[in-house]
């Protein structure tokens, strides 16, 4: 079983995070995702490996023989309410109901605004299927186990901005 507080540096994971600030314009946001799971990867130790790349439905496979699907999002985990803020699971542009099948046995949520990441199974997910969305959310915030709450992001990314390294890169490769 994979101990999601022990192995995974979160700090470094909330380091990456902040150095991808910058890309969370619509046309750069689904790549601020990929880099910040690439990052869970590595820092996993490679117990969760990154397959979002090529995978439906998931972002991880555990050493554990589990998949996984992480959403990160500004607020997450709410003190006032018992139940999580919805999440974008899916986006699907159709005005038809798309179709939930379970693709993912563990969801990894990570709050960038408190630094907080938790884990909850898939049975414990409510589902919404709006038009173009469908929309996940924890009823019972109890249910969820934090594994990680007020991280520090590791010091080694504070004067990484990776906007300008990803841009500067593409303008470098044009010919």
């Amino acid at each position: 079983m994979i101990d999601l507080k022990s192995d995974v540096n979160w700090s470094k994971v909330f380091g990456v995070i902040e150095a991808t600030d910058g890309l969370k314009r619509p046309q750069t946001r689904g790549f601020r995702t990929e880099i910040v799971e690439s990052a869970i990867d590595k820092y996993s130790g490679g117990k969760l490996k990154y397959v979002g790349d090529t995978a439906d439905g998931m972002d991880f496979e555990g050493s554990d023989g589990l998949r996984y699907e992480c959403k990160l999002q500004g607020t997450i985990f709410q003190p006032t309410v018992p139940n999580t803020k919805k999440v974008i699971l899916k986006n699907h542009y159709s005005t038809k109901k798309h179709i939930v099948m379970k693709t993912f046995d563990k969801m990894i949520f990570i709050d960038t605004g408190k630094r907080k990441v938790g884990i909850v199974d898939f049975e414990q997910l409510s589902i919404e299927n709006e038009s173009a969305d469908v929309k996940c959310w924890v009823e019972d915030q109890d249910t969820i186990e934090v594994v990680a709450d007020g991280v520090q992001p590791h010091k080694s990314y504070a004067s990484v901005n990776m906007e300008s390294v990803v841009l500067d890169a593409i303008k470098k490769s044009l010919k």
